[in-house]
């Protein structure tokens, strides 16, 4: 019986639920690690798509915060994960 690498298990089960990479799970997994508490504690990554970090904000003074703080944020990220796999931010007010 050959073995199959876990790695490969795991990218046909998170397809079958539409995350079809690896690298996004974790980094929402390790977003409080990234953003830094506080700042965690307002705004939550939704989802990426071609590249681009989908990011909710509960308030608009954080918001405006996170707009400045942006390159710090995709710094962070790539320190944590491959580089190049966020090439960009968006951040939007949760409705």
């Amino acid at each position: 019986m050959a073995f199959t690498p876990l790695q490969k298990t795991l990218t046909k089960v998170l397809k079958g639920y539409r995350i079809n990479d690896l690298e996004s799970i974790r980094l929402f997994a390790m977003w409080d690690r990234i953003a830094g508490e506080k700042l965690a504690s307002h705004c939550q990554p939704v989802r990426i798509t071609r590249g681009i970090l989908y990011v909710e904000v509960d308030d608009p003074l954080w918001l405006t915060q996170l707009r400045y703080m942006k390159i710090d944020i995709q710094a962070k990220i790539e320190e944590v994960l491959q580089k190049d796999s966020v090439k960009d931010i968006r951040f939007y007010l949760k409705q």
